[in-house]
């Protein structure tokens, strides 16, 4: 999940800090302590990259040009643009290292095939929209999809072949999902998709997506997909439960005969067995 780049903290102390070298420089008129104006450009630009510095670097400025008087306008022209090129050059710094960090911790989270959550990611949502759904009384469902006779199609075609239809199916999928919805590659021919605030509709978005499926083409083969739908907290007690419990009706739907979605009742045994 994007997080804000706005930090109140740190936002309050470059504040702060600017405040108390103005009130230091307005009181001293000391064109020397103006060098003290670098400790708020510093935590400006590193906490709020270039407009940071920028906005640091003009109230500068606009302190000694308004409250200072034994200062000529041309040396604060002079200080405020090395200022602005100190701030402009830190704030770029601040701002290619935090997308760089912001690239990393991406791919920490996604699927590098087809660019979905993994299974680390996906098992902190689901912690996370579990937390949420207790929070507000809401329900939570998990679909967890399977692609059926994966392993002759891959013999027939191919590892790569495979992978482009893994990749085929993942877009479809995409399609048939709500953007608040979770959709994560759970294993070679697994998907998992979390669907927050919602219950009975799940069976339709897993019978949507089988059906799409169903009537897709790929490499002049018809390939399907069985599905298993559970819901909390109607069908599970927890997260890992809700997991177990889709499990539980993915593994009837390929017992039954694939290009199946079932949904989970608690007249279905603890474990079925499926291939």
């Amino acid at each position: 999940m994007p997080k804000s780049r706005f930090k109140p903290g740190a936002f309050l102390i470059m504040i702060l800090s600017f405040v108390l070298v103005g009130f230091i420089n307005v009181i001293t008129e000391d064109i020397a302590l103006f060098n003290l104006f670098f400790i708020p450009l510093l935590l400006a630009a590193v906490c709020f990259d270039v407009w940071g510095g920028v906005l640091v670097s003009l109230g500068a400025a606009i302190v000694l040009l308004l409250f200072v008087d034994n200062v000529f306008f041309s040396q604060i022209v002079i200080l405020a643009l090395v200022m602005l090129a100190v701030g402009l050059i830190l704030g770029q710094m601040s701002k290619k290292r935090k997308e760089d960090h912001d690239r990393l911790e991406h791919l920490s989270m996604v699927d590098r095939l087809t660019g979905l959550y993994n299974y680390g990611y996906f098992i902190d949502r689901i912690e996370e929209e579990k937390e949420r759904a207790d929070r507000f009384g809401s329900k939570l469902s998990l679909i967890m999809l399977d692609v059926d006779f994966f392993k002759p199609f891959n013999d027939k075609f191919g590892h790569e072949k495979g992978n482009t239809l893994i990749k085929e199916m993942t877009k479809i999928i995409n399609e048939q999902v709500r953007v608040v919805d979770v959709v994560a590659r759970y294993g070679a021919e697994e998907f998992a998709i979390i669907l927050p605030n919602t219950s009975g509709e799940a069976a339709e978005v897993a019978e949507r997506i089988r059906r799409a499926i169903e009537e897709a083409d790929f490499e002049g083969e018809k390939m399907t997909l069985s599905a298993g739908v559970a819901t909390y907290p109607t069908d599970a007690d927890d997260e890992l439960d809700l997991i177990d419990r889709a499990d539980q009706a993915l593994n009837l739907s390929k017992t039954n005969g694939r290009n199946l979605v079932s949904v989970y009742s608690k007249d279905l045994p603890n474990k079925n067995e499926g291939s």
